[in-house]
């Protein structure tokens, strides 16, 4: 090999590289070099076994990291490996099931929905067949049609054992199915898959066709999952029916990082590797390559508390470093102004803006420390908002590109027949749209026949027919015209760049900058599948790549900018410094895992990838004081905090009782409604919640804690002075 792979790796890492002949199970703690044992473990495979790279599978879980895997694999060969099947699940899957299209209810040049297409669809159901959406909300409906595709279930393979209904939601339980159902005829009339159909068709095909089965499990002799603690039963089904025949099947991950079960996720993939292959052997890779070990000492501690896991122990070479550090603020505003401060002063010390990320529980904490951020000029990027690609000038262009790929894809025909406007206006749309469902047909077969219209006017039908003869142009082209030569010509037919520069409106002029940013994007794409395929991408080969992006593959990690995310979206990356911020009771947790041993679980496993993504200086708070509306509410210490000795950070002394020191400087409330000292009984008065009546005090004056039984059913923990003695 290019490289002496012994002496790159350490004693456990070797044993992954070389131990390919049976089922193995590697349980990476974070930072212990996992990627570079399974890069070696396939550069080993390729170099030294002589295994054809078409025979391997690797799975990633994001495409930043397929990437990232295939650029230092060439690396340590020397060469570029052409046929290795490297991506997703759903980058595998798509190229599955466009491979065997003639076995499925639809076309190979099938389109791939994401949410706001599945919404658009699910709002043009609801509307067809008079649903209320206030009965039946579209994002419940949507989730609840997701957790039956995760389960592999069909609308035809729903039955009262496995609907799951339930008193509270009888309703929704019951409509759900019936709304699924059309929802997939739906979906199958525009040729187009959701995510999880991606996952569902391709699991159902494996198991229904033997055919099929026997041809992947016969070409993958291989298989190499990465992140197998973020696996659904879906995906289970799917590795399981490949490997099934050679066995050869290594699965790499950590369920001390297994924080996904709201997507369908389960941790029992992971703990029962071992059950699901007799002969599986397990390897522990705790050596971190990350953080210093004053950093892995806290780690350990918190994960520690789980019962539910494997055992492991995080250690490190690197040094003990600085000791975590905990800060307990007045509340929320002061929390983002010390942070932006420290944040300051790290950069002052040397420290890039781009090695150092804010880490919350929800999104909706991100906007003070966005506030704090612009106050002082700091540069900053927040992981997991609208994203380029979801912006309204690129959907537009993407979904022209959509309709020249699949053109019957209704949902994107119609977002575009109007834009940029050619005069065709709503009366006419609907028109199209009854003699399309009059005859069958699809949107796109009616604007090709729109002479047959005769609710049409003339001079309406010339621009229907003008647009279709575009469309129909392009479609033949994109069968051999590479992708970048058809996206500048789509552009340039439009002229798109005048239309947004000569517009009256000065924020349609930024959408200029995007479209020329997308076209740069597709010739970034281009010059990769050229060096890696010898060939120049087709519309074809573009389209899944833009669909199945994430939030972590769009990090531009050149940019040197503070990140702001959810530690959600922090898994897989790792900074200098990091900040966990919001360390409160009913926040982190959160108040919706409350109830549950086991979400209480994975909240703790949520707070150990936050810690593991630092490398050498790690700061956590929480704030005494929480705004919500117009009032502030008193807060409590995550029970996480509560768990750990005061040790473990620094400037902590009291073994006993863990008494988090308060910041520095404290932060003035910003208004004192009264002074009075409270009393159980008393009727008290809030400007939101309304009359109330105090059914325990805690403290004394103004900052003694009140809690607050009101009239409208709500029962609240409110700090004294944010409430007063009822009006008489």
């Amino acid at each position: 090999m290019h490289t002496d792979f012994k002496q790159e790796l350490n004693e456990q890492q070797l044993q992954v590289v070389l131990e390919t002949e049976r089922p193995l199970l590697v349980l990476a703690g974070a930072g212990s070099g996992k990627t570079r044992s399974l890069i070696y473990r396939c550069a080993w495979l390729i170099k030294e076994k002589k295994v054809p790279p078409k025979n391997i599978l690797m799975v990633t879980f994001t495409n930043k990291a397929a990437k990232e895997l295939q650029e230092r694999l060439q690396n340590i060969l020397g060469y570029s490996v052409q046929n290795l099947w490297v991506g997703t699940f759903h980058h595998i899957c798509t190229r599955i099931l466009r491979n065997e299209a003639s076995f499925l209810p639809f076309r190979q040049n099938f389109s791939i929905y994401d949410e706001n297409n599945q919404l658009s669809l699910l709002k043009k159901i609801y509307k067809e067949h008079s649903l209320d959406r206030e009965r039946f909300p579209l994002q419940p409906v949507l989730n609840r049609i997701s957790s039956y595709k995760n389960r592999l279930l069909l609308p035809e393979d729903l039955n009262e054992y496995n609907l799951e209904i339930s008193m509270e939601n009888y309703k929704l339980d019951r409509t759900v199915p019936k709304i699924y159902e059309l929802y997939q005829q739906n979906l199958l009339q525009n040729n187009a898959l959701d995510f999880d159909d991606l996952l569902l068709y391709t699991a159902k095909l494996l198991q229904n066709n033997e055919l099929v089965r026997k041809k992947y499990q016969q070409q993958f002799q291989y298989v190499m999952i990465d992140e197998y603690q973020d696996t659904n039963y879906a995906q289970f089904e799917i590795v399981h029916q490949i490997a099934a025949e050679h066995q050869r099947i290594c699965v790499v991950g950590d369920d001390d990082q297994a924080i996904y079960s709201f997507r369908g996720a389960t941790i029992r993939n992971i703990l029962e590797f071992e059950k699901d292959y007799a002969d599986a052997i397990a390897i522990r890779l705790e050596q971190n390559y990350r953080s210093t070990s004053h950093i892995l000492e806290l780690a350990n501690a918190i994960i520690l508390n789980n019962r539910h896991r494997h055992s492991k122990t995080l250690w490190s070479e690197l040094g003990e470093g600085y000791k975590p550090e905990l800060f307990v603020y007045e509340d929320d505003m002061e929390e983002a102004n010390k942070t932006a401060d420290l944040i300051l002063q790290l950069h002052e010390e040397g420290i890039p803006f781009r090695e150092i990320a804010i880490l919350y529980r929800t999104n909706a904490q991100s906007r003070v420390f966005e506030y704090a951020c612009l106050q002082r000029n700091i540069p900053y990027t927040i992981v997991g908002t609208v994203h380029f690609y979801q912006r309204k000038e690129i959907r537009d262009l993407l979904a022209y590109l959509t309709v020249i790929f699949n053109p019957s894809d209704n949902n994107s025909l119609l977002r575009i027949i109007n834009e940029p406007p050619r005069g065709i206006g709503s009366v006419s749309i609907n028109r199209l749209m009854e003699f399309t469902s009059q005859n069958h047909l699809s949107l796109y077969q009616s604007i090709q026949n729109v002479q047959a219209i005769q609710s049409i006017q003339p001079g309406i039908k010339k621009k229907i027919a003008e647009f279709a003869e575009k469309l129909e142009d392009w479609h033949r082209k994109a069968e051999n015209t590479p992708v970048l030569d058809l996206v500048k010509e789509v552009i340039d037919s439009l002229d798109l760049i005048n239309h947004y520069k000569n517009s009256k409106d000065p924020a349609e002029i930024s959408r200029v900058e995007n479209l020329i940013e997308f076209v740069s994007s597709v010739s970034e794409f281009s010059e990769r599948w050229i060096e890696e395929y010898d060939k120049s991408p087709l519309l074809e080969d573009f389209l899944p790549f833009v669909a199945l992006q994430t939030d972590i593959d769009r990090v531009n990690e050149a940019a040197d900018t503070v990140y702001l995310m959810t530690l959600h979206n922090a898994k897989g990356l790792e900074f200098e410094c990091v900040f966990i911020t919001g360390l409160e009771q009913e926040l982190l947790p959160h108040l919706r895992s409350m109830n549950s041993k086991y979400s209480i679980e994975e909240e703790r496993r949520l707070l150990y990838v936050g810690v593991t993504r630092a490398k050498s200086r790690l700061f956590l708070s929480y704030a005494k004081y929480r705004r919500k509306y117009d009032s502030f509410y008193f807060t409590e210490p995550s029970i996480f905090l509560q768990e750990l000795d005061p040790n473990l950070f620094a400037g902590y002394n009291d073994a006993v009782t863990f008494k988090p020191k308060p910041a520095n400087k404290v932060y003035a409330k910003p208004k004192t409604l009264n002074n009075n000292q409270f009393y159980i009984g008393q009727k008290v008065w809030h400007t939101e919640y309304g009359p109330g009546l105090v059914l325990n005090v805690d403290g004394n004056g103004p900052e003694a804690r009140l809690t607050i039984s009101f009239s409208s059913g709500k029962l609240a923990k409110i700090i004294a002075s944010y409430v007063s003695p009822e009006p008489i």
